[in-house]
């Protein structure tokens, strides 16, 4: 794919270009936002935007995307106004809320009958992402269609023997039905991606026909290779803390907010991802949201901002955070500008680059953030820099 050569517009400390502006959608984008804090969305601003005459469907179509529909409703629920918005939004909203709700219900409950498998685990591990944020969420707010676990390239064969022992089976879920992967995938995933093929066992439950395992045993948004990505794979399963009566573990929390941000750093600006339209979705920036609101203290900012600084992760999770902080408006949190300013890279100029490795091109775009997570045409927006 070929990309328009033109040198972008930006201003190094600001990330925007106010050459380009986009009013069409302003009301109904700080609507999503708004609605995409669910819990702690301001009624009084939900209120008067939705006063105003909106696109709906545009909305709609916006919140279905980025996975976060039934944020919408309970937002809306919560604070009294589903009367306020359309008929047909809020029906679709409340059916996406109610889906999901038992979609997470039965998740949770297969996730329990996972964690007994885990009493047989004798070597470190940790759940990623989905497996702890669907309980931290309201229920139905955050569904996950997959278990995340990180362990080191050694364990590997041991855990397969217990899955497999357990009814899990290698393989991917094409059409609802379970297809079995052959010896040359399973091989070469391990090989090139730094993951294995999926375990997948039927479990027939509500919303959820299968449970998948991922296991993972390198984190790929750090470009290290060898005893040194090795090292930094013990590093995050050394700083592990129980869960649940102990019955499973996760990452501590300044690893795993370490963690959610790189790995939206990663896919949000890799040009393989903008080519997908898988490179931005909002429920990402849902999970640091939440996380920063349920955790950020003193004392959480302090091992925070040392482990980033000491890991070399300042790019990733500063860009993450900065626009956490941007799109959610967040403003005179004290805290979060305390972590931004103690990781804050020396140079920003990544802030709206895109990279492409493999040709070792770097890309940018001349529009501000908000605009750029919801543009459409992302792909056909860059320009070679």
């Amino acid at each position: 794919m070929e990309y328009k050569k033109e040198k972008s517009k930006f201003k190094n400390n600001e990330f925007e270009n106010k050459e380009f502006k986009n009013d069409e959608f302003i009301n109904e984008n700080e609507l999503i936002l708004e609605l995409c804090k669910f819990k702690y969305a301001d009624k009084n601003k939900l209120t008067d935007l939705t006063d105003k005459n909106l696109n709906y469907p545009y909305i709609l179509g916006q919140l279905f995307y980025n996975r976060t529909a039934a944020m919408a409703y309970f937002a809306l629920k919560s604070n009294g106004l589903l009367s306020k918005v359309n008929r047909e939004f809020r029906n679709s909203v409340k059916a996406i809320y109610e889906y999901n709700l038992n979609k997470t219900n039965s998740f949770i409950y297969a996730l329990g009958l996972f964690k007994k498998i885990c009493k047989e685990f004798d070597f470190p591990y940790a759940f990623l992402k989905g497996a702890y944020l669907a309980e931290l969420y309201p229920k139905g707010l955050r569904t996950s269609n997959d278990v995340d676990i990180l362990i080191e390239p050694k364990n590997i064969t041991k855990l397969s023997g217990i899955l497999k022992r357990n009814g899990f089976l290698q393989g991917e879920i094409k059409n609802e039905v379970f297809a079995p992967a052959k010896r040359e995938k399973i091989i070469s995933s391990r090989i090139n991606r730094g993951e294995t093929v999926p375990f997948v066992k039927e479990v027939n439950l509500p919303g959820l026909k299968y449970l998948e395992i991922d296991v993972n045993f390198s984190l790929d948004f750090k470009p290290e290779s060898g005893t040194e990505e090795k090292s930094i794979v013990s590093e995050f399963l050394n700083c592990t803390e129980p869960l649940i009566l102990n019955q499973i573990h996760t990452l501590k929390k300044s690893y795993f907010l370490m963690h959610l941000c790189a790995h939206l750093y990663k896919e949000a600006t890799v040009i393989s991802w903008v080519n997908m339209g898988r490179d931005i979705s909002l429920y990402k920036y849902c999970d640091i949201y939440l996380f920063l609101k349920e955790f950020l203290n003193e004392e959480f900012l302090t091992d925070t901002a040392n482990d980033i600084n000491r890991l070399k992760l300042n790019k990733e999770c500063y860009y993450t955070l900065f626009n956490t902080k941007l799109l959610f408006n967040i403003k005179n949190n004290k805290l979060l500008d305390e972590l931004l300013k103690k990781i804050k890279p020396e140079n920003t100029e990544f802030m709206n680059c895109i990279s492409d490795p493999e040709n070792r091109k770097t890309y940018t775009y001349n529009m501000d953030y908000k605009n750029w997570v919801f543009c459409g045409k992302r792909k056909e927006n860059i320009y070679e820099a």
